[in-house]
Formats: C-alpha cells, structure tokens, sequence
C-alpha cells in the first residue's frame, strides 16, 4: 500500500492511497464510523482503471490521524479474528 497525505488540518484529513484493494479500506472506514468523535469517514475510487483511491476522515474534536491509527489497527484485530474463524471452520 502506498499512502500520502494530500490534505492535513486540525480535525481533517485526506489521503491518497494506491494498490491496496478498496475491501481493506472498507474495513478501515466501518471502524472509523464506530469512533463518535468522527463527523465523516469515506473512500472513494479515483480512477477505475488504476487502484487510486482517495480516503478523507473529519473528527470533532479528536486528532485525526491518531483516529485513523487506532481504526486502523482494530481493523488488522479484526481480520486476523476473521481469519482464525475461517481456518477453524475449514477443520
């Protein structure tokens, strides 16, 4: 995954994400939408030929990028859960 950060103020944040699959970045973004101090988290394809997406989170009151890292990391837990069920159901 290759990440920049296109827009940075107090309590917003864009990213520009390339070859990363949008699955993943669903994930992230439902973990995002749990967090109530986000007021929006979305993804969007940039261009549907090229894996370019662009990622923008706006919080409250809370730093975003502290949010993304924390949404971010639930996300991994989550599918590492997600795995070990699927790997144990396969049994």
């Amino acid at each position: 995954m290759l990440a920049e950060i296109t827009d940075f103020k107090d309590n917003e944040l864009e990213l520009k994400i390339r070859e990363e699959d949008i699955s993943v970045l669903y994930i992230v973004q439902h973990e995002l939408l749990k967090e109530k101090s986000v007021d929006f988290a979305g993804v969007i394809l940039q261009h549907p030929l090229i894996r370019d997406y662009k990622m923008r989170v706006a919080t409250k009151r809370k730093d975003p990028m502290e949010v993304l890292q924390d949404a971010a990391a639930s996300a991994a837990d989550y599918s590492k859960e997600l795995a070990g069920l699927v790997k144990a159901a396969l049994k």
